[in-house]
């Protein structure tokens, strides 16, 4: 857990030497005390701006995430709906520790030197993509597969890079290719590892994904990252604790299946998924053809 206040305190002091070589400096408005960060709220949001000629930026931390705006407009006169979003990454500070924010503070220098610094360019080409937030989903939303790499990254910060060169190679998310690579050996090595205080935390955010995920995310994480323990009864006893009820029931049936004779193709085509092609039509998900036509056999 961080408090709000050092979170800002470091994230400000990560990219102090950024938005400086970029021409900005912190603005504090006139109700701010100077020997102080100059920290504003609008409703349960809080702001750091800086100001440069003619331009600002602004910082904005809600209870979950940590948003980068620029706006062309003087600091002292721009209003919020001026600002364009450059960057905005999940923060939880609940859960969150002192690493998590610095990860994001390399993120914004990322973004800031793509944007503003000369002759220079962001070891990200392509940006981020946008995630569905906490707030979105109590909303109605769903969290999609780039919503769960970035919350998955969060968590795990020090998968992030891998994260964004995924992104950089294919333009796109790639899920399956980032998991199989690196998200699953890692969520693997910590059920067999056990220590609670890790599993806990792991299937707190697979369990809250899986639950409001839209049907690719639950495939992913049902077949392609736990249909990966192969029905090993040591792993899968390690995990039904943890699992949210549905999540428990369908990943235990899944394993069941793909150790099969039955699930002999489904598990062939984990094992050698096909070759990436952009845009190609979307498909249904591995996961509903399991508990659908070709795995018949786990209905109830």
């Amino acid at each position: 857990m961080i408090e709000i206040s050092e979170a800002i305190r470091i994230l400000t002091d990560g990219i102090k030497p950024t938005v400086e070589k970029a021409g900005f400096a912190l603005y504090y408005p006139p109700e701010c005390n100077r020997q102080e960060l100059p920290v504003t709220e609008d409703r349960d949001t809080k702001v750091i701006t800086y100001a440069a000629d003619g331009a600002a930026l602004r910082i904005e931390f809600t209870a979950d995430t940590v948003g980068l705006y620029w706006a062309e407009t003087s600091a002292d006169v721009a209003q919020k709906g001026d600002y364009t979003r450059l960057s905005l990454n999940l923060l939880e500070t609940a859960e969150a520790q002192a690493r998590d924010v610095r990860s994001i503070a390399e993120e914004f220098n990322e973004t800031l030197q793509s944007k503003f610094a000369k002759g220079q360019k962001s070891k990200t080409n392509k940006k981020l993509p946008n995630s569905v937030s906490k707030a979105a989903v109590r909303n109605g939303a769903f969290y999609d597969l780039p919503s769960f790499g970035n919350r998955f990254t969060a968590v795990y910060p020090e998968y992030r890079a891998a994260f964004k060169e995924n992104i950089d190679t294919y333009g796109e998310f790639l899920a399956e290719d980032f998991f199989k690579k690196y998200g699953t050996p890692a969520v693997l090595q910590i059920i067999r590892e056990n220590n609670p205080q890790k599993m806990k935390k792991l299937f707190n955010l697979l369990n809250e994904i899986y639950d409001n995920g839209i049907n690719d995310v639950q495939s992913l994480i049902a077949v392609s990252i736990l249909g990966e323990m192969h029905n090993d009864e040591t792993l899968l006893s390690n995990c039904v604790d943890y699992m949210s009820d549905e999540l428990c029931v369908n990943v235990i049936r899944i394993n069941k299946y793909l150790a099969s004779s039955a699930g002999r193709s489904a598990r062939i085509r984990l094992e050698n998924p096909p070759r990436y092609k952009p845009k190609k039509a979307k498909k249904n998900s591995l996961l509903s053809s399991l508990m659908g036509g070709a795995g018949a056999g786990l209905q109830q």
